[in-house]
């Protein structure tokens, strides 16, 4: 059976336990706002969405984390978001950063290197941003939701494209040394797919223990943060239970639920 992808029979007989569906795309501006729009198709005609998982091969106008772009060309790089039910509570604002642990687990196990995670949820290698994690929930008035999981990933993007872009601070999995049988045709998709499937195992019990293992920060290094027009600056000192960053400020320990660390 061919698909949008080529032959994928289908994505080379891989099956997931938790993500029920695939939806692949040749090119579409951005894999979260397909998602978002099937969740909007399925809240207004009143129906249960199963786990699902959109592809493109080709993103045009991919979104990072404020507000900047995050586009993937040819067959150097994966797109791929995740639409799953988003349960009332409030372990909610545990997701992002759960879902940045579990991917950095899956994938670095998947390919052999060893990958940090920025908080809230940004995949680096030695250094490099190798991949960008963007988590958008859907509330309903009823208390349940969506949420949608956006991973973008470099895989074989050579060092003059990204420079090209004026991306000096990424890098992709070829330019790590990950051998090239590992990222052959539908291979890194699948490696993808499967690593979001782990996202929905459910919640981690110990999450600063489990950031902390995976996490490029350490405690006392210099953290800036910048979420809209406020910055806070300090030094990190891990996670709460819940996911919101520590930093030892001036004026004491600030917690920080959201934003962009623009300086580490």
């Amino acid at each position: 059976m061919t698909g949008p992808l080529g032959a994928l029979a289908p994505l080379g007989g891989a099956r997931f336990g938790r993500v029920a569906n695939v939806v692949l795309l040749e090119e579409t501006a951005s894999t979260n706002d397909v998602a978002r729009a099937l969740v909007e198709k399925m809240i207004s005609e009143d129906t249960d969405l199963l786990p699902t998982c959109v592809v493109a091969r080709r993103q045009t106008a991919g979104k990072g984390r404020a507000g900047r772009s995050w586009s993937t060309t040819g067959e150097g790089a994966v797109a791929v978001s995740l639409v799953a039910p988003w349960p009332a509570g409030p372990g909610r604002i545990r997701v992002p950063v759960t879902a940045g642990i579990r991917l950095a687990r899956a994938l670095s196990a998947a390919w052999g290197v060893e990958l940090r995670l920025k908080w809230p949820n940004d995949l680096f290698c030695r250094g490099k941003k190798l991949a960008g994690i963007l988590v958008e929930g859907r509330a309903l008035p009823e208390g349940a939701g969506y949420v949608v999981v956006g991973v973008g990933l470099n895989v074989s993007t050579t060092r003059a494209e990204l420079d090209a872009l004026g991306l000096s601070a990424a890098t992709s999995l070829a330019l790590e040394g990950v051998d090239a049988t590992l990222l052959r045709g539908d291979l890194p998709l699948v490696a993808v797919l499967s690593a979001l499937d782990e996202t929905l195992e459910g919640e981690i019990d110990d999450l600063p223990a489990a950031f902390a293992a995976v996490t490029l920060h350490r405690v006392g290094d210099p953290v800036e943060v910048r979420d809209g027009d406020r910055v806070v600056a300090g030094r990190y000192r891990g996670l709460t239970a819940d996911g919101l960053l520590r930093l030892e400020t001036d004026d004491g320990v600030a917690e920080l639920i959201s934003g962009d660390v623009t300086g580490f």
